[in-house]
């Protein structure tokens, strides 16, 4: 092995979980030693074997120096002065027949189960407790035995306990960040794109993803970062807290600057520090509903006081729904007797009151039957919802339909979507002018109130236009590389142009070739005049790959992923503008089942409030 002798003997001190025993050599005391270096690598013998009783290393070759070192030198030997009376002998070799027929897991069998209960916590995102608890051992062993049966109850013993599962976790954790970052490193600079989110779980924290299209054209996405931000919120410190990030792997400052960063409408000023700033869609369309409702200021002097109220009646026909839905989730028997639960109320976002009004509606008819089980206040707010403003809430929910669902669709991104975001804003756009008019050709007439419908469509289409124009060149961009969309017939010529110019200017250049000085040559006037009055283009032998790509014709069922791979030798430069452009993605929220809590030091605080999503990585 390419170990020396007193390192290893460290390893095995510190009890290493590079480092495990194999099985008996020569005496039972004495194990085998077996290394590896990566979690990847399988255990390979050192030539060395360990007395379990005092940790030193003896060479696992033929001699008398085992047998020594047990009897002679181990400092940790029994040494027997008392007689045994032949009763002690009995019982002693009765006990030592029956250790001898039990089954016990081996060495080999205890690492694989401690190093797969460590990822089984890093993947869950379950605590280091719970992983290490009675009920978890007791299935760990159930399992054991439907595979190799006969392990009995002390077999438990064996099993990992909640600072062996947290040690492995913790190695696991750091493998995967730095993973992580050399998945990243490639990409810094050039198709990288930062996904940033402040929050709040005890303290102030920023969470970070690194979005890109790889060498195969899918978008993927790799958790970077979860650092409490313990000097504030602000621009500055975020930026302090992302570069401090990369230069611990080893990544330069200037590649992490010239990356583009997505996030919310509060870090819109991280533009002037990076490459480019990318709004976030889910959080636009969140405000785009909520401004709805509850206007933005510059938007009050266009309602009058009669539309007002009716804007407030709608919020709160939210607010009703969300104390239902609390009521019904904090019943236990109301649970069991209803066929699906309401969504869960939080603050954090606008749309899950819309959600709980649409989920209380779904299931009124259950409600209704078991309307004894609520609560004061709930009875109370399902009879305003179901009795006096039933219909207002269905016409509520009916508008705001298309910007829930496209909101789902983005939110849970498992492909390029930037492509349609834009569309979608025109498509809601046609949506609510068309109810501005009068046209209510969605709506069924027994489920319309044609006042609240009137009063949101006037709302919506001023909030609409308000966070539409937040949006970048490289959303346009976007639309005009996607394959289907590319014509851009949804939008105005200058819209075109935007685009256009936004693809050009990610185009690679080549530099300039100095300039010859021409030879002073006589002019033919007949020729002078052609150039001047000529309306036929001169044929260049540049060749345009936006042009050749925009006159090319598509295949309506292929995705832009398929498009682009199948394209990457005939566009190459437009191909690396179409993966930088793409790279682009969300805010992940709500992933509970890829996240889990990590430690790194010099980056946490604590050990519980280290998260990452580790799916892609695994």
């Amino acid at each position: 092995m390419s170990i020396s002798d007193k390192e290893l003997q460290k390893l095995v001190k510190q009890k290493d979980p590079r480092v495990i025993f194999g099985e008996a050599f020569r005496k039972e005391s004495v194990l085998l030693v077996l290394f590896r270096r990566d979690a990847d690598e399988d255990f390979k013998e050192t030539g060395k074997a360990v007395c379990t009783n005092c940790f030193q290393l003896l060479a696992a070759t033929d001699g008398s120096h085992v047998t020594r070192h047990v009897t002679e030198r181990c400092k940790k030997r029994k040494i027997d002065n008392v007689e045994c009376t032949d009763e002690d002998n009995s019982r002693f070799k009765q006990k030592k027949i029956t250790q001898f027929n039990e089954k016990r897991l081996s060495t080999n069998q205890v690492a694989g189960i401690t190093d797969a209960t460590a990822k089984f916590c890093l993947r869950s995102g379950k605590s280091f407790n719970f992983c290490s608890s009675n009920h978890v051992q007791q299935f760990t062993l159930e399992v054991v035995n439907s595979v190799l049966p006969g392990f009995t109850a002390d077999t438990l013993k064996q099993l990992p306990g909640r600072t062996t599962v947290q040690k492995y976790t913790e190695k696991h954790a750091t493998e995967l960040i730095i993973k992580a970052f050399q998945t990243v490193s490639k990409y810094a600079g050039t198709r990288l794109n930062l996904v940033l989110d402040h929050g709040k779980l005890i303290n102030n924290y920023l969470s970070f993803f690194g979005s890109f299209i790889d060498e195969d054209f899918s978008l993927q996405l790799v958790p970077l970062g979860f650092t409490p931000a313990l000097d504030g919120k602000t621009n500055t410190e975020t930026v302090k807290l992302i570069v401090k990030r990369f230069e611990e792997f080893g990544i330069d400052e200037d590649k992490v600057m010239s990356s583009r960063v997505t996030a919310d409408g509060a870090l819109a000023g991280l533009g002037a520090h990076f490459r480019k700033y990318i709004r976030c869609v889910n959080h636009s369309l969140n405000l785009v509903a909520q401004r709805t409702v509850k206007l933005l200021d510059v938007h009050k002097s266009h309602f009058n006081e009669e539309e007002i109220k009716v804007l407030k009646h709608v919020d709160g026909l939210m607010e009703d729904a969300q104390k239902v839905s609390n009521a019904i989730r904090t019943n236990v028997n109301l649970c069991a007797s209803l066929s699906k639960l309401p969504p869960l109320s939080v603050e954090t976002r606008w749309l899950i009151g819309l959600k709980c009004l649409s989920g209380v509606l779904d299931l009124s008819d259950e409600i209704q039957s078991n309307f004894s089980s609520l609560s004061k206040i709930g009875k109370e707010s399902f009879n305003r919802l179901s009795v006096e403003s039933f219909k207002a809430a269905k016409t509520v929910v009916k508008f705001f339909e298309d910007i829930v669902n496209y909101n789902d669709i983005f939110q849970s991104q498992k492909a390029v979507t930037l492509h349609l975001v834009l569309p979608a804003y025109k498509r809601l756009r046609n949506r609510w002018e068309n109810y501005s008019k009068l046209d209510f050709d969605s709506f069924d007439d027994d489920v319309m109130d044609i006042g609240v419908v009137e009063v949101l469509a006037k709302a919506a289409l001023l909030s609409l236009s308000h966070y539409y124009a937040q949006f970048d060149d490289i959303h346009f961009a976007a639309v005009m590389l996607s394959p289907r969309t590319k014509k851009m017939t949804m939008f105005s010529s200058e819209d075109v142009t935007r685009a256009k110019k936004c693809i050009r200017g990610l185009l690679p250049r080549d530099p300039t070739p100095p300039k010859e000085v021409k030879k002073t040559e006589k002019t033919d006037i007949i020729e002078s005049l052609y150039q001047s009055v000529s309306d036929t283009p001169e044929d260049h032998n540049e060749i345009d790959e936006l042009n050749l790509y925009l006159g090319e014709f598509t295949v309506l069922s292929e995705t832009v992923e398929d498009y682009w791979r199948k394209k990457r030798n005939e566009f190459p430069t437009l191909y690396e503008v179409a993966a930088q452009v793409f790279s682009h993605c969300r805010i992940p929220t709500g992933q509970k089942k890829n996240t889990t809590s990590l430690r790194k030091s010099g980056t946490c605080s604590a050990r519980s409030t280290n998260r990452f999503e580790v799916s892609k990585l695994d």
